[in-house]
């Protein structure tokens, strides 16, 4: 009998693989895949499955080298095992000590409770395993279809995790978590959900070509710190040109090369990676006040650009701090946290104000104590607080006797932004390197990006 088990969960294993690598092989360069550790098998209480329902391998993509491990969700429901698990770590740490990136494909229905503790154990080696790459080499986690359990947590300890159409992300199975509720399991947890609700999932993906060219526009910046973009670095644009962040930001950086990260979460600030006169830089882009998941948000990028050297450009329109009695606690806390990787991180730290930047958006994203270069646009606003806030502050008496109470308040409001928050006042003061023209904004910061991004 169990011969028999083992031979059709051969036969099985063998007809997935050709599935799961249908996959792989639409996310790698054309016959590139090198697969490893073919033949790994442990028994269980259902037989044995060739190759233990994980495929792993070296391969290429855009012809850059990457370690790559998926599960094979049609052995086993691709459950984590202690056999499956050790084939993982070893091809983590293989890429680990051949400097290139890890990629794993998960498609799973969580750990093989069969084999107990060792299941367990395994979940924690390939975290460990997954921990140690952090940082070391790129990394990213592709959910296909289901990541129940504990590998759920895989998704958070890598720079990229990428949600193709259909997957769910949980860390017990749907059934459970709607548990009495009215919810359609199959709805809950899916990846648009936490792409919208959480930092975990950073890019979405219609199907494997989506997923390859996230993989390569990302490992191509944090491998390659200077390529050829074929655009001139002294390109200027047209004011008509400026006006929301998404175009400031392709008038700003070569076309073609801005990558969103997270783009679906904490919609007031935009994180992401791009390349500036061929350089590869991190950004961050903030428009209106900055909430507690913004600054996680942007403390996530900002270990990605330590990680691997990227230099960081603001780009600053912020009128402080979203705050309320319920969450003030909470946003302390996030805000030190993005405070504190801002000033630790040794990265070349670039700043433009574009619009306001008033206490801490100004601490936080222009203060000439933490930023390399610092510019302003002509009319941008700086200060320690909004020219409406200080007017109320300063003019209350004058605004309540005032026939026009409103006319009166925008009068002091303005007069008080123009003497004391003017870009020109703060960089008479010396806390500004420049005060530019927003056709400008390209060529001052690639000019700077020249200088500073030599920094050690």
């Amino acid at each position: 009998m169990a011969n028999a088990v083992f031979t059709n969960l051969t036969k099985s294993a063998d007809t997935a693989t050709k599935e799961i690598m249908k996959t792989v092989s639409s996310i790698v360069d054309a016959d590139s895949f090198v697969e490893t550790d073919k033949f790994i098998a442990q028994n269980t209480e259902l037989g044995e499955a060739v190759g233990e329902g994980v495929v792993c391998g070296f391969a290429h993509i855009s012809s850059m080298r990457v370690g790559v491990f998926a599960t094979n969700p049609k052995v086993l429901k691709g459950s984590i095992g202690k056999a499956n698990a050790k084939k993982i770590v070893k091809i983590i740490d293989g890429a680990v000590r051949a400097g290139v990136p890890v990629v794993g494909i998960l498609d799973t229905a969580g750990a093989r409770f069969c084999e107990g503790i060792d299941a367990m154990e395994g979940y924690a080696s390939v975290f460990a395993a997954l921990s140690d790459a952090y940082g070391a080499v790129p990394t990213a986690i592709v959910v296909k279809g289901a990541d129940y359990g504990l590998s759920s947590y895989f998704c958070a300890v890598t720079d990229l995790c990428v949600a193709m159409k259909g997957a769910q992300i949980a860390t017990s199975s749907p059934l459970i978590l709607a548990g009495d509720t009215k919810q359609d399991p199959a709805k809950i947890c899916t990846g648009a959900a936490l792409f919208e609700n959480s930092d975990v999932v950073t890019h979405l993906a219609d199907g494997e070509k989506d997923v390859k060219n996230v993989l390569s526009a990302f490992f191509s910046v944090v491998s390659q710190p200077v390529a050829d973009t074929g655009d001139d670095p002294n390109r200027t644009a047209k004011a008509t040109a400026l006006k929301k962040s998404d175009d400031i930001l392709k008038e700003i950086f070569d076309k073609n090369t801005v990558l969103p990260v997270r783009d679906g979460y904490a919609k007031e600030v935009k994180t992401g990676f791009a390349r500036l006169g061929g350089a590869a830089v991190g950004y961050v882009c903030t428009a209106g006040k900055l909430t507690a998941d913004g600054a996680g948000k942007i403390a996530e990028l900002l270990n990605t650009c330590e990680s691997f050297s990227l230099p960081v450009i603001n780009l600053v329109d912020c009128a402080g701090a979203e705050t309320s009695a319920s969450t003030d606690g909470k946003t302390i806390r996030a805000l030190s946290d993005m405070l504190f990787t801002y000033a630790s991180i040794g990265v070349p730290k670039l700043s433009l104000v574009y619009g306001k930047a008033i206490g801490v958006g100004y601490t936080a994203f222009a203060a000439k104590s933490v930023f390399d270069y610092s510019v302003a646009w002509a009319d941008a606003q700086i200060g320690v607080m909004s020219g409406a806030s200080a007017a109320q502050l300063l003019y209350k008496d004058e605004i309540a006797k005032a026939d026009n109470k409103e006319r009166a308040e925008k009068k002091l409001a303005d007069a008080y932004a123009e003497e004391n928050m003017s870009a020109s006042v703060v960089a008479a003061k010396g806390y500004l390197d420049n005060v530019i023209e927003p056709a400008l904004s390209r060529p001052y910061l690639a000019a700077a990006l020249q200088i500073f991004g030599m920094k050690e």
